[in-house]
């Protein structure tokens, strides 16, 4: 990909310092683009943002910034989390035809065979009890009625690169349609709550407004993106629809959720075009830009993020409610 995507855009000196580190991806709307290429671009997405508003340095620590970043690895339940949003999100014959079950215990020799000849047949290996969970939890979603087309009639994983008052974001839907932004979301529900409220608990929890309203923020981007031409693997017979969805100001933002441990059952939520915690949203996403353009200025792109705190005099309203009693009654 070419790296300089900044003609007719004043960036700030930030901006230019990383350029000179990293490999840039253009402004523009992409389809398919591969998940490890549009993570290692550093523009600000929904994850980094909300870090972004209480806690900059944890932003830093896990970006491209930090050279000492922990790496990520690439475990079990990533690994399961990618195979199942291929699923839902590309459906199950695409999903059957890249991989297949793996009946035997891999430690053991006629498991290993067994693995052999599903490479061999270019497929990927999947344990029986994940192929097993992942098929089931996709059949549970179309078979809520409310939720049987929210995976249809759109486009997966969608990305959108966007450069503002000189700061690069970016995002990436993960089911785009003409009226709707749908975003899958796993929920463990350790402690039994009813499905809904636990969705609703996790919305609050994992701030996930704030991603609502940055998927929302560049989708409205994507109008202008395409007028000037910064379309990138989109099939051609594809740009009328896509036209049609960026010209379309008017949609909704969806969350749906399924239960990954027991019963995989699932759960919409809905943010309407008007629903005023957009705003809310917005709010917070301007508190972490504020620091994002704080702590750049003041540690650039090759320092650690590693601010200056005054020494705090404790006192007991500091402290929580409970303990204040305790102080209060000597109990």
């Amino acid at each position: 990909m070419p790296a300089d995507n900044t003609s007719g855009i004043t960036l700030n000196p930030h901006v230019e310092a990383l350029k000179e580190r990293f490999k840039f991806i253009p402004d523009g709307v992409y389809f398919g683009m591969a998940d490890h290429v549009y993570h290692s671009d550093p523009a600000l997405g929904s994850t980094g943002i909300k870090k972004l508003i209480d806690n900059a340095p944890d932003y830093w620590w896990d970006s491209p910034l930090n050279p000492a970043r922990p790496e990520d690895d690439d475990t079990p339940a990533k690994i399961f989390g990618r195979q199942f949003h291929q699923c839902v999100l590309e459906g199950v014959d695409k999903f059957k035809a890249h991989h297949a079950p793996q009946h035997l215990p891999g430690n053991r020799k006629d498991g290993m065979e067994e693995i052999a000849k599903i490479k061999a047949d270019g497929k990927v290996p999947v344990k029986f009890k994940d192929w097993s969970k992942i098929l089931a939890a996709a059949a549970f979603i179309k078979a809520n009625k409310t939720l049987a087309n929210a995976f249809e009639g759109g486009v997966p994983e969608v990305s959108v690169f966007w450069t503002e008052d000189g700061v690069r974001y970016k995002c990436r839907f993960d089911y785009l349609k003409t009226n709707v932004i749908t975003d899958l979301k796993s929920l463990a529900n350790m402690h039994g709550k009813e499905f809904g409220k636990a969705c609703r608990d996790a919305i609050a929890s994992y701030d996930y407004i704030v991603s609502a309203e940055h998927y929302r923020h560049g989708r409205m981007q994507m109008a202008h993106l395409i007028r000037e031409g910064k379309v990138y693997n989109v099939p051609d017979e594809q740009m009328p629809w896509l036209i049609n969805v960026a010209g379309n100001r008017t949609f909704w933002f969806v969350f749906v959720f399924y239960q990954k441990d027991g019963a995989p059952i699932s759960h919409g939520i809905k943010l309407s075009p008007e629903n005023p915690l957009f705003g809310y949203a917005r709010q917070m996403i301007t508190k972490a830009i504020g620091n994002y353009t704080r702590y750049m200025t003041e540690f650039g792109t090759d320092a650690a993020w590693v601010p200056t705190t005054q020494l705090d005099e404790l006192t007991d309203t500091d402290l929580p409610v409970w303990y204040q009693q305790r102080l209060m009654t000597g109990e």
